[in-house]
């Protein structure tokens, strides 16, 4: 399997009063194409500032350091207009709330069209088409019709699939998502979850999946690379950090997950 996507020594540094701090340090990781690796850690340990500086979206005043290269060709430290080119087209990237990442002004046809027309040029009419078939690929019932709907006329879990309808228009090689199932409930949580690892194995692109949740994780993900305080604590694979977890906040982190065969109310008396 071929490295998609090799980050070395990654680390993020923000500048404040006090001096520059570390947000993230000295992350290491892979990515093969047809494979996923999930991200997981607690709010505040790094994850997303990992995802933002593999996509060239950090905020103003952040700097990365280290490497990160995708495909072989190192991203940090290109300049915005050829990232831009990048993203998109072989790398996309699925936010936390689609709703504010969606602009409530347009049709979601048009701003999936817009993605597919910066990259792949054609006709209004053409990118149309492509639009309707992406809301199809992720199975949104009626897209024909749905296509000229406003954001706010979806529900969450379907917005989300627009979204990742917006990410794939251009069948990226890389497809980050950054807790794309925080905000659903269960049942829908499961469809996405189904639906990124059906997309992921039809494509053979590879998929970074962050969540702060190791059950989630268990039933998506070939590796997995654990997170605290902005640094990794464990990157293993798997069935190895699920199977025999190295650190101790990793172990935690499992013992957290709600399981069906605990006893309930065990020692407790009426």
């Amino acid at each position: 399997m071929s490295d998609l996507l090799v980050v070395e020594d990654l680390t993020v540094t923000f500048p404040t009063a006090r001096g520059p701090v570390d947000v993230v340090r000295s992350v290491s990781f892979t990515l093969g194409r047809d494979e996923t690796l999930g991200i997981v850690g607690e709010s505040g340990s790094g994850k997303s500032m990992t995802s933002l500086a593999v996509m060239g979206l950090l905020p103003k005043g952040a700097r990365a350091s280290g490497s990160v290269r995708l495909d072989g060709v190192e991203l940090l430290g290109r300049p915005d207009r050829e990232l831009r080119r990048l993203r998109g087209d072989r790398m996309s990237m699925i936010f936390q709330d689609p709703l504010s990442s969606l602009n409530p002004y347009y049709t979601v046809g048009l701003q999936i069209e817009e993605v597919y027309r910066a990259h792949r040029g054609g006709s209004g009419k053409d990118a149309r088409k492509v639009a309707i078939a992406a809301l199809q690929q992720v199975g949104l019932p009626d897209p024909e019709r749905r296509v000229d709907y406003y954001p706010h006329q979806f529900s969450g879990g379907q917005r989300q699939r627009v979204m990742i309808a917006m990410a794939l228009v251009c069948s990226p090689e890389l497809l980050i998502a950054d807790e794309p199932t925080t905000a659903l409930d269960v049942t829908v949580q499961a469809q996405i979850l189904g639906l990124l690892a059906g997309l992921r194995k039809d494509s053979g692109m590879g998929l970074v999946f962050i969540t702060h949740d190791l059950a989630v994780i268990s039933s998506i993900a070939t590796r997995v690379l654990v997170m605290r305080q902005g640094e990794q604590v464990e990157y293993a694979t798997a069935e190895q950090v699920f199977a025999e977890p190295r650190h101790d906040y990793t172990r935690m982190l499992l013992d957290s997950i709600p399981r069906i065969d605990d006893p309930l109310d065990e020692g407790v008396t009426a």
